[in-house]
């Protein structure tokens, strides 16, 4: 089995597709300019190991993906976490393969159904655990699956899913725990900076006044991290910037404000077409420092690090699907997403009984928001206890359920769309949605009157949980922005076989 390299100049930059011809030793591989190659691997990638051994698939500590040839086959990497993916499609002669979902539906020249309204339960599913989401995804060109975590090997004829290694660490007690985190943290800077890579990467962390991001930055920083990003304010409109953190521990920060993506050009569609929610549209504030960097984020802390989570498999259940929407627009800004609670997330059942053993008693607060391990972490680092973890609060841009929608710009291209394609809609025998902004709004306002809940019906009554999944579902005029975005996303990828 060999590697055959194609350059794509114009494509983003961490981009790559692979072609996988049966019966055929050559795996050719398109890719940005910022895909690192040599003979034996391939890789957009950071993991807790050796860089020039290239043995990304020998860990679940690992940000981005990658290929990797071994014993005759090739292993395809996913990243360790379920804020990323790889996407692959087969057909009778050929497997295709992809860290972009975009790019895999350029290359093959497929399409997706403009009039299917329920793209973002699709991608919803990834909270369900990586044994139960929705694996496939319909196209033109047949059934695309998508790969959370695991792994998959190519061996010149059929493709299949390997777990990922890393089971059987001893979390025995917080010190073991903690040092897992401190060896990893300081494995990847070294992998990071390695002078042998074509484009040597840098820390760059996030920082918020909750929890999980303190953690990570506190984790970085003792690793070397020296940059934080901090948003100016949470969704309600709350402070939740992570700046006193940041400076406690004398790091430089980046502010960024929440809204500044709307100043630019189409800012959603590489956050819509990664999953439908696009949530994570904010970043595109930083993005003149992300280039080159590897993002330390705090996503799935909710459930790993916190005292009462509602599932202790190794299913990678999560809470929500925050950071996902960062899976395409992370190759076009150039930057790897390195969620750390994920880190020994299999094990979450040991993790969690050091959060309820004795010895974390002193960092027990009271109140339902207590993630022990984050505060002994933080707090241990210097950081005063009241400067952080008083209150959970968030910083997801919703474009499903708030009053602003997409920027102007994106919206009359968005309605275009929907006019050109409403006879998607009538194959199906479907009514197109009516293309009127301010209609929707009346709709959205009236769900939330909907959802009111009266004093006299109790909060676990059938009607009240009906009501809230009202409320959850996208407006009708907002159900189809998922199409529209992958549409536009595949502008970036010319057809490179």
């Amino acid at each position: 089995m060999r590697f055959e390299y194609l350059p794509v100049p114009k494509w983003p930059t961490l981009a790559w597709l692979c072609r996988c011809d049966r019966h055929s030793s050559t795996v050719a591989v398109a890719h940005g300019l910022g895909v690192e190659t040599n003979p034996d691997w391939f890789c957009e990638a950071a993991w807790a190991g050796d860089y020039e051994r290239g043995d990304f698939d020998r860990t679940d500590i690992v940000a981005g993906t990658g290929g990797r040839r071994r014993d005759g086959s090739v292993v395809f990497v996913s990243s360790g976490s379920t804020v990323d993916r790889l996407q692959t499609l087969e057909t009778d002669k050929t497997v295709w393969i992809s860290n972009s979902l975009s790019a895999l539906l350029a290359g093959v020249d497929a399409d997706l159904d403009p009039s299917f309204p329920k793209y973002f339960r699709h991608f919803r599913t990834v909270v369900k655990g990586i044994r139960q989401y929705t694996r496939l995804l319909s196209t033109s060109a047949g059934p695309i699956q998508l790969v959370y975590f695991d792994n998959l090997v190519w061996d010149g004829r059929s493709l299949r899913v390997q777990a990922k290694p890393g089971l059987g660490r001893d979390f025995s007690g917080f010190a073991k725990f903690r040092g897992f985190l401190q060896d990893s943290m300081q494995a990847m800077a070294a992998n990071l900076a390695h002078p042998r890579r074509g484009r040597p990467l840098a820390w760059l962390s996030t920082a918020s006044s909750g929890y999980d991001s303190s953690t990570a930055t506190v984790l970085g920083h003792q690793a070397g991290c020296r940059d934080v990003l901090c948003v100016d304010h949470g969704k309600t409109g709350s402070d939740d910037s992570g700046e006193p953190l940041a400076h406690e521990l004398g790091m430089s920060v980046v502010k960024v404000k929440r809204f500044a993506w709307r100043d630019e050009p189409w800012p959603e569609v590489p956050f819509l077409s990664a999953d439908a929610h696009g949530g994570d549209v904010f970043f595109k504030g930083a993005e003149p420092v992300l280039a080159g960097r590897v993002l330390l984020t705090g996503f799935h802390g909710d459930k790993m690090w916190d005292k009462h989570p509602s599932d202790l498999s190794d299913n990678i259940v999560r809470g929500d699907q925050s950071g996902l929407s960062l899976t395409e627009y992370r190759l076009t800004a150039g930057f790897l997403h390195c969620a750390v609670p994920f880190w020994g997330v299999r094990q979450i059942r040991e993790v969690n009984a050091i959060s309820q053993s004795a010895e974390m008693t002193p960092w027990d607060v009271p109140g339902d928001y207590s993630r022990p391990i984050c505060r002994r972490i933080v707090e241990e680092a210097g950081v005063p206890r009241e400067m952080f973890g008083t209150e959970k609060k968030a910083t997801w841009v919703q474009f499903i359920r708030s009053d602003e929608f997409l920027s102007r710009a994106s919206c009359d291209s968005y309605l275009e769309w929907l006019k050109a394609n409403q006879g998607a809609w009538l194959r199906h025998g479907r009514v197109p949605p009516l293309r009127n902004v301010r209609f929707d709004l009346w709709e959205l306002a009236g769900r939330r009157v909907f959802n009111m809940d009266p004093k006299h019906i109790r909060r676990r009554s059938l009607l009240v949980r009906v009501r809230g999944a009202i409320a959850e579902r996208p407006t009708r005029l907002r159900r189809y922005v998922f199409p529209w975005a992958v549409e536009r996303r595949k502008e970036c990828y010319s057809q490179p076989f």
